[in-house]
C-alpha cells in the first residue's frame, strides 16, 4: 500500500493473519526445547565426552551462521506465483522431520572421534533444515504488519505461541517420555525415550508449518516481489546496495547487542540441564512442574510488552524489561552459590523456582517482542535508504556475528565442565553438586557481564514511531 499522505498508516493485520502466523512460531517453540537437550543427550546419555560434543557443536553453528546468510539473501530474491517466502516453508517441512529422525537416532557404540563426526554432520542437517523454513518465516512478519505499534502486536502473537509451545514441548519432555521410571529414576537419563520425543516434535512442527503457509496464503498477492531476473541490477549494484543496507547504523546496533546476547544464550542453553539436575537436584517432574508455572509468561507478555512500548516507547520498554530479567533470573542460583539459600529439591524449592523464573519468563519474553519489532523496523529504515526490501538478508546478517560467536561460547560449557572435571553418566550427588558449584562462581558473573553489554548496546537505537513513518513514506515511492 502506498502512503500517499503523512496522516495515513497502513492497515493493521487481521486477526487471522496475526493468529495463523503466529501459530507459525509453534515450529521453533518445540524445536528449540528438543536442541536444548542435545549437550545432555549425547555427554551423559550416549556417553560422548563433553569437549567433544562441545566442539561438534561449536562447528556446527559456526557452519550454519555462514549457510543462514545464503539462505535468507536466496529468499529476499526467489519470486514465483506464490511469492518469496512459502516455496522455502514447504521445503523446510519436508526435510526437518528426517534430520531430526537421524539427530536423536545416533549409533550407540561408535568411538568418541567417529561420533564427533557424527554430531556435527546431524546437527547441520538439522540446522539448515530448519533455517530454512524459519528464516523465510521471519522475514514475512515486516510484511504482514507494516504499522509502528501493530507490527508489535503481530510479534507478540508469535512470541506468545512460540514460547508457549515450548513451554508444553518441555512439559511433553519430562512428564511424559522423560518421566521418572523404576528402571530410570532421573528420566533425563533414559535413552530409550528421546527417539519417540523426537518423533512428536516432528509432528508439532509439521502441523506449525502447514498452519501457517496455508494460514497466510491469501496474502501472497499483496506481498513484495523483486524484479525479474533479467530486469535486476549488475552484480557489482547488487553488492554496493547489500553493503549499503549492512551498513545502517540501527542494523548495527542491532548485530552489536546480538554478539553479547549470542554468548549468552551459548552459555545458558549447555548448562540449564546440568544446574537442574545438579545443582538443584531436580528430577524430571520437577522440570516439569517449573514448565508448567511457565506456560502462562508468554500470554502475559504478549499483553504488557506493547502496551509498554506504547506508553512509554519502545526502546525504553525493552532495556526496562531486560534489565530486570537479569537481576531475577540470576538471584537464585547466586543465594544457592553464597548458601543463603540451602533448600533441597523440595515443593518449596520448585514454588521458589517457579516463581522467579515466571517473573522472569515475563520481562525475558516482553523484551524480546519488543525488540523483534525494533529489528522489524530497520527493514524500511534500509528500503528508505537503497530502495530495496531485504528482509532475510537483513534478519541473517544482523544474527550471524551473533551465531559465530554462539558457535563459539556454546564449546563453554563443555570446557568448563571438563576443567571441573565433570564426569560422563554422572549421579546426582555431592561430587557432582560441588562441581556444579564450582562451575556456577564461574557462569554467573560471566552471564550478568554480557547480558548487561547486550541491554547496554540498544541505547544506540535511534528509530521511534517519527522516523518509522517517515520512513514508510520514502519506502512506499520506492514500491
Amino acid at each position: 500500500m502506498a502512503i500517499l499522505d503523512d496522516s495515513l498508516e497502513p492497515p493493521k493485520a487481521s486477526f487471522r493473519i496475526k493468529l495463523f502466523y503466529g501459530l507459525g512460531s509453534a515450529a521453533p517453540g518445540a524445536f528449540n526445547a528438543l536442541g536444548a537437550l542435545a549437550m545432555f543427550f549425547y555427554n551423559q546419555v550416549i556417553g560422548v565426552p563433553a569437549a567433544v560434543v562441545a566442539l561438534a557443536l561449536s562447528a556446527t553453528l559456526f557452519s550454519d551462521a555462514i549457510m543462514d546468510v545464503v539462505i535468507g539473501n536466496a529468499s529476499d530474491q526467489t519470486r514465483t506465483r506464490w511469492g518469496r517466502r512459502h516455496p522455502f516453508l514447504i521445503a523446510g517441512l519436508l526435510l526437518i522431520p528426517i534430520a531430526l529422525y537421524f539427530r536423536w537416532s545416533p549409533p550407540r557404540d561408535w568411538a568418541a572421534d567417529s561420533m564427533f563426526w557424527y554430531v556435527l554432520a546431524t546437527g547441520l542437517f538439522v540446522n539448515v533444515s530448519f533455517s530454512i523454513f524459519e528464516i523465510a518465516s521471519n522475514a514475512l512478519g515486516p510484511e504482514l504488519a507494516k504499522a509502528y505499534h501493530d507490527r508489535t502486536v503481530l510479534i507478540g502473537y508469535r512470541w506468545m505461541i512460540g514460547a508457549g509451545t515450548s513451554a508444553l514441548a518441555t512439559v511433553l519432555i519430562y512428564g511424559v517420555f522423560l518421566r521418572a521410571t523404576p528402571e530410570h529414576p532421573v528420566g533425563q537419563l533414559n535413552v530409550d525415550g528421546y527417539g519417540p520425543l523426537s518423533l512428536t516434535i516432528s509432528v508439532i512442527i509439521v502441523a506449525s508449518i502447514l498452519a501457517m503457509a496455508w494460514g497466510t496464503r491469501h496474502a501472497i498477492p499483496h506481498l513484495f516481489q523483486p524484479v525479474a531476473f533479467a530486469e535486476r541490477a549488475s552484480l557489482k549494484v547488487q553488492i554496493q546496495r547489500m553493503g549499503k543496507a549492512l551498513g545502517n547504523r540501527n542494523f548495527l546496533v542491532a548485530v552489536g547487542a546480538g554478539v553479547f546476547l549470542g554468548v549468552a544464550l551459548g552459555m545458558e542453553g549447555g548448562l540449564r540441564l546440568y544446574f537442574y539436575t545438579f545443582l538443584w537436584g531436580l528430577k524430571a517432574s520437577d522440570i516439569m512442574v517449573l514448565s508448567l508455572l511457565a506456560i502462562p509468561t508468554p500470554i502475559l507478555a504478549a499483553i504488557i510488552a506493547p502496551r509498554l512500548a506504547q506508553r512509554f516507547g519502545k526502546k525504553p520498554a525493552c532495556l526496562s524489561l531486560f534489565t530486570a530479567s537479569i537481576l531475577i533470573t540470576h538471584l537464585p542460583m547466586l543465594l544457592k552459590l553464597t548458601g543463603v539459600l540451602t533448600w533441597a529439591a523440595s515443593p518449596q524449592l520448585l514454588m521458589l523456582l517457579g516463581g522467579f523464573a515466571f517473573l522472569a519468563g515475563v520481562c525475558i519474553i516482553g523484551g524480546y517482542i519488543i525488540v523483534s519489532s525494533m529489528v522489524a523496523d530497520i527493514v524500511e529504515d534500509v528500503q528508505a535508504q537503497t530502495g530495496d526490501r531485504a528482509e532475510g538478508l537483513l534478519m541473517t546478517a544482523d544474527s550471524l556475528p551473533s551465531r559465530i560467536v554462539n558457535s563459539i561460547s556454546v564449546a563453554f560449557p563443555g570446557l568448563l565442565l571438563a576443567w571441573a572435571g565433570f564426569p560422563e553418566k554422572a549421579k546426582p550427588g555431592p561430587d557432582t553438586l560441588a562441581m556444579m558449584v564450582q562451575v556456577g562462581w564461574v557462569y554467573i558473573p560471566l552471564m550478568i557481564l554480557v547480558s548487561g553489554l547486550s541491554v547496554a548496546t540498544w541505547t544506540l537505537y535511534r528509530i521511534d514511531k517519527a522516523t518509522h513513518d517517515a520512513n514508510l513514506r520514502a519506502a512506499a515511492r520506492t514500491d
